[in-house]
Protein backbone atom coordinates (compact mmCIF):
# COMPACT_ATOMS: atom_id res chain seq x y z
CA UNK A 1 0.00 0.00 0.00
CA UNK A 2 1.42 3.42 -0.98
CA UNK A 3 2.10 5.95 1.76
CA UNK A 4 0.09 9.13 1.72
CA UNK A 5 2.00 12.04 0.13
CA UNK A 6 3.44 14.42 2.69
CA UNK A 7 1.45 17.67 3.06
CA UNK A 8 3.24 20.58 1.43
CA UNK A 9 2.76 22.70 4.55
CA UNK A 10 4.78 20.19 6.58
CA UNK A 11 7.71 20.46 4.17
CA UNK A 12 7.48 24.25 4.18
CA UNK A 13 7.43 24.39 7.98
CA UNK A 14 10.38 22.01 8.25
CA UNK A 15 12.37 24.15 5.84
CA UNK A 16 11.66 27.29 7.87
CA UNK A 17 12.63 25.58 11.12
CA UNK A 18 15.81 24.04 9.70
CA UNK A 19 16.79 27.35 8.10
CA UNK A 20 16.19 29.20 11.38
CA UNK A 21 18.63 26.94 13.22
CA UNK A 22 21.25 27.00 10.46
CA UNK A 23 21.05 30.73 9.73
CA UNK A 24 21.43 31.40 13.45
CA UNK A 25 24.56 29.22 13.60
CA UNK A 26 26.25 30.21 10.37
CA UNK A 27 24.66 33.41 9.09
CA UNK A 28 22.98 33.89 5.72
CA UNK A 29 26.16 33.43 3.69
CA UNK A 30 27.44 30.49 5.71
CA UNK A 31 24.78 27.96 4.77
CA UNK A 32 23.48 26.71 1.43
CA UNK A 33 20.12 25.57 0.12
CA UNK A 34 21.18 21.92 -0.05
CA UNK A 35 22.34 21.96 3.56
CA UNK A 36 19.05 23.45 4.71
CA UNK A 37 17.03 20.99 2.66
CA UNK A 38 19.02 18.05 4.04
CA UNK A 39 18.44 19.23 7.60
CA UNK A 40 14.73 19.51 6.82
CA UNK A 41 14.68 16.07 5.17
CA UNK A 42 13.38 17.72 2.01
CA UNK A 43 14.34 18.02 -1.63
CA UNK A 44 16.36 21.18 -2.29
CA UNK A 45 13.96 22.04 -5.12
CA UNK A 46 11.32 22.67 -2.46
CA UNK A 47 13.16 25.84 -1.40
CA UNK A 48 12.60 27.40 -4.82
CA UNK A 49 9.05 25.99 -4.96
CA UNK A 50 7.95 27.46 -1.62
CA UNK A 51 10.16 30.53 -1.24
CA UNK A 52 11.63 31.35 -4.63
CA UNK A 53 15.21 31.56 -3.39
CA UNK A 54 17.41 31.37 -0.31
CA UNK A 55 16.71 35.05 0.27
CA UNK A 56 12.99 34.31 0.15
CA UNK A 57 13.48 31.57 2.72
CA UNK A 58 15.42 33.96 4.95
CA UNK A 59 12.57 36.46 4.75
CA UNK A 60 10.16 33.68 5.67
CA UNK A 61 12.31 32.83 8.70
CA UNK A 62 12.22 36.45 9.89
CA UNK A 63 8.49 36.76 9.28
CA UNK A 64 7.73 33.48 11.05
CA UNK A 65 9.71 34.58 14.09
CA UNK A 66 7.92 37.90 14.29
CA UNK A 67 4.49 36.34 13.78
CA UNK A 68 5.14 33.83 16.53
CA UNK A 69 6.46 36.39 18.98
CA UNK A 70 4.34 39.46 18.43
CA UNK A 71 1.39 39.98 20.74
CA UNK A 72 -1.75 41.29 19.06
CA UNK A 73 -3.46 43.05 21.96
CA UNK A 74 -1.50 46.31 22.27
CA UNK A 75 -3.95 49.25 22.46
CA UNK A 76 -3.86 51.88 19.69
CA UNK A 77 -1.85 55.09 20.23
CA UNK A 78 -3.72 57.48 22.54
CA UNK A 79 -4.86 60.79 21.09
CA UNK A 80 -3.61 63.90 22.90
CA UNK A 81 -6.91 65.76 22.41
CA UNK A 82 -9.11 62.89 23.55
CA UNK A 83 -10.92 62.88 26.92
CA UNK A 84 -8.86 61.16 29.63
CA UNK A 85 -5.82 61.29 27.37
CA UNK A 86 -3.40 61.02 30.30
CA UNK A 87 -5.07 57.92 31.71
CA UNK A 88 -5.06 56.34 28.25
CA UNK A 89 -1.36 57.17 27.94
CA UNK A 90 -0.61 55.60 31.32
CA UNK A 91 -2.53 52.45 30.42
CA UNK A 92 -0.80 52.38 27.04
CA UNK A 93 2.64 52.73 28.62
CA UNK A 94 2.02 49.84 30.98
CA UNK A 95 0.60 47.71 28.16
CA UNK A 96 3.64 48.47 26.02
CA UNK A 97 6.07 47.30 28.70
CA UNK A 98 4.08 44.13 29.41
CA UNK A 99 3.58 43.33 25.73
CA UNK A 100 7.24 43.82 24.89
CA UNK A 101 8.32 41.61 27.80
CA UNK A 102 5.91 38.96 26.54
CA UNK A 103 7.10 39.26 22.93
CA UNK A 104 10.70 38.82 24.10
CA UNK A 105 9.64 35.84 26.24
CA UNK A 106 11.37 37.23 29.31
CA UNK A 107 11.21 34.82 32.22
CA UNK A 108 9.96 31.96 30.02
CA UNK A 109 11.52 28.64 29.11
CA UNK A 110 12.28 29.10 25.43
CA UNK A 111 12.85 26.54 22.70
CA UNK A 112 15.93 26.19 20.55
CA UNK A 113 13.98 27.72 17.67
CA UNK A 114 13.05 30.73 19.80
CA UNK A 115 16.67 31.27 20.74
CA UNK A 116 17.83 30.80 17.15
CA UNK A 117 15.36 33.41 15.90
CA UNK A 118 16.46 35.87 18.59
CA UNK A 119 20.05 35.39 17.45
CA UNK A 120 19.10 36.13 13.85
CA UNK A 121 17.02 39.13 14.91
CA UNK A 122 19.85 40.57 17.01
CA UNK A 123 22.17 40.30 14.02
CA UNK A 124 19.68 42.07 11.74
CA UNK A 125 18.90 44.81 14.27
CA UNK A 126 22.60 45.59 14.43
CA UNK A 127 22.87 46.16 10.67
CA UNK A 128 22.26 49.72 9.51
CA UNK A 129 21.89 48.49 5.93
CA UNK A 130 19.66 45.46 6.46
CA UNK A 131 17.45 45.00 3.37
CA UNK A 132 14.94 43.02 5.44
CA UNK A 133 14.18 45.35 8.32
CA UNK A 134 12.21 48.11 6.52
CA UNK A 135 9.28 45.84 5.61
CA UNK A 136 9.40 44.01 8.93
CA UNK A 137 9.48 47.33 10.75
CA UNK A 138 6.42 48.54 8.85
CA UNK A 139 4.47 45.39 9.66
CA UNK A 140 5.63 44.44 13.15
CA UNK A 141 7.58 47.19 14.93
CA UNK A 142 6.67 50.69 13.75
CA UNK A 143 3.14 50.57 15.17
CA UNK A 144 4.43 49.57 18.58
CA UNK A 145 7.02 52.33 18.51
CA UNK A 146 4.41 54.94 17.59
CA UNK A 147 2.11 53.67 20.34
CA UNK A 148 4.86 54.17 22.93
CA UNK A 149 5.91 57.51 21.46
CA UNK A 150 2.31 58.77 21.56
CA UNK A 151 2.03 57.82 25.24
CA UNK A 152 5.27 59.61 26.08
CA UNK A 153 4.29 62.78 24.17
CA UNK A 154 1.16 63.02 26.32
CA UNK A 155 2.94 62.29 29.59
CA UNK A 156 5.81 64.70 28.82
CA UNK A 157 4.38 67.40 26.55
CA UNK A 158 6.77 69.74 24.76
CA UNK A 159 9.44 67.18 23.96
CA UNK A 160 11.37 67.35 20.70
CA UNK A 161 11.22 64.26 18.51
CA UNK A 162 14.83 63.47 19.44
CA UNK A 163 13.83 63.54 23.10
CA UNK A 164 10.87 61.27 22.40
CA UNK A 165 13.33 58.83 20.82
CA UNK A 166 15.59 59.07 23.88
CA UNK A 167 12.67 58.23 26.14
CA UNK A 168 11.54 55.34 23.95
CA UNK A 169 15.03 53.94 24.37
CA UNK A 170 14.91 54.27 28.15
CA UNK A 171 11.66 52.26 28.21
CA UNK A 172 12.56 49.57 25.69
CA UNK A 173 16.29 49.40 26.35
CA UNK A 174 16.24 47.42 29.60
CA UNK A 175 13.91 44.79 28.15
CA UNK A 176 16.13 44.33 25.09
CA UNK A 177 19.19 44.20 27.33
CA UNK A 178 17.78 41.40 29.48
CA UNK A 179 16.83 39.45 26.35
CA UNK A 180 19.92 39.83 24.23
CA UNK A 181 22.76 39.52 26.75
CA UNK A 182 21.51 36.73 29.07
CA UNK A 183 25.05 35.43 29.61
CA UNK A 184 26.21 38.72 31.11
CA UNK A 185 23.03 39.07 33.16
CA UNK A 186 23.55 35.60 34.64
CA UNK A 187 27.10 36.53 35.63
CA UNK A 188 25.61 39.40 37.63
CA UNK A 189 22.92 37.22 39.22
CA UNK A 190 25.09 34.28 40.22
CA UNK A 191 23.86 32.10 37.36
CA UNK A 192 20.12 32.48 38.02
CA UNK A 193 17.71 33.02 35.14
CA UNK A 194 16.56 36.62 34.92
CA UNK A 195 13.93 37.79 35.36
CA UNK A 196 12.45 35.11 37.58
CA UNK A 197 9.25 37.14 37.90
CA UNK A 198 8.25 38.95 34.70
CA UNK A 199 5.27 40.64 36.35
CA UNK A 200 7.49 42.14 39.03
CA UNK A 201 9.97 43.34 36.40
CA UNK A 202 7.22 45.02 34.36
CA UNK A 203 5.74 46.67 37.44
CA UNK A 204 9.15 47.99 38.47
CA UNK A 205 9.95 49.36 35.00
CA UNK A 206 6.54 51.00 34.81
CA UNK A 207 7.01 52.66 38.19
CA UNK A 208 10.57 53.70 37.32
CA UNK A 209 9.43 55.21 34.01
CA UNK A 210 6.67 57.20 35.71
CA UNK A 211 9.17 58.66 38.16
CA UNK A 212 11.54 59.53 35.31
CA UNK A 213 8.66 61.29 33.56
CA UNK A 214 7.73 63.17 36.72
CA UNK A 215 4.39 61.40 37.04
CA UNK A 216 3.38 60.30 40.51
CA UNK A 217 2.64 56.56 40.77
CA UNK A 218 -0.24 57.52 43.07
CA UNK A 219 -1.74 59.69 40.32
CA UNK A 220 -1.44 56.74 37.98
CA UNK A 221 -3.32 54.44 40.31
CA UNK A 222 -0.19 52.42 41.15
Amino acid sequence: MNAEPEPRSDVKQRLVEAATLLFAQHGFDGVGIREIAAAADANSAMVAYHFGSKEGLYRAVLRAGFEKGCAKDLPPPPQADAPEAKMAALAGLRAHIETMASDLKLGEHTSGLDEAFMGILMRELGRVDSPYLPELDREFMAGKFEQLAACLRILRPGLTEDQVMYLCGTVSGPLLLYRFIPGVIRLRTGGKPFPEDREALCAFLYDHTLRALGVSPADAGA
